[in-house]
């Protein structure tokens, strides 16, 4: 058999992006809190913890009180246009839908993906220590099959989440929350984002 002209390419690739917004953390702490107080618990992907109401950026009058979530909103939709233009995707940014949740020692989130939506963002506001890793899955069927050499490293990627950070990444990949093994709150906004 002759191997002449062989295309040897991996196929099929997902990403990851991450950037640290300019953006008063203790403030936006406080408004995480604050919507807390005020809004009653959501039962979601969160075992445990609070999930609040989703909110959009198409109804801004619903968080206008709340100065640093909507700056927070901004730098995400920013953010998440200069991947799609990066990455030569297009289109443009139609809506995001948040939600806050925190989560105290033993809390968690089960495996689950966004449904429909295009792009997910996750922003850790606060990280204790030990509060558990976020778990990236792949979705197209490889873990059934045994190609890969490095087979766990494949098939996930196991991010230790860093405080201040916004993670960007298809809406359609599988991913959940360990339990917190901590004695504070991990406190993080999500994102559907539609383009």
């Amino acid at each position: 058999m002759s191997y002449d002209h062989v295309i040897d390419k991996n196929i099929f690739p997902s990403f990851i992006c991450s950037c640290i917004p300019s953006i008063d953390m203790s403030s936006l702490l406080k408004e995480t809190y604050m919507i807390r107080d005020t809004y009653n618990d959501v039962d979601n992907s969160n075992r445990g913890g609070y999930h609040s109401p989703g909110f959009t950026s198409k109804k801004k009058q619903e968080f206008e009180s709340y100065q640093y979530l909507g700056q927070l909103v901004d730098d995400v939709e920013s953010f998440s246009q200069d991947v799609l233009a990066n990455k030569n995707i297009g289109g443009q940014i139609d809506e995001l839908y948040f939600w806050i949740n925190i989560n105290k020692e033993y809390n968690y989130n089960v495996i689950h993906n966004h449904g429909r939506s295009d792009l997910i963002a996750i922003y850790y506001l606060k990280v204790p220590v030990n509060s558990g890793n976020f778990v990236v899955l792949r979705n197209d069927g490889s873990h059934y099959s045994n190609l890969y050499e490095n087979r766990k490293d494949m098939l996930e990627l196991n991010l230790e989440p860093e405080e201040g950070r916004l993670y960007l990444l298809p809406g359609h990949l599988w991913h959940y929350v360990e339990a917190s093994r901590g004695d504070q709150d991990r406190v993080s906004i999500s994102f559907n984002i539609q383009i």
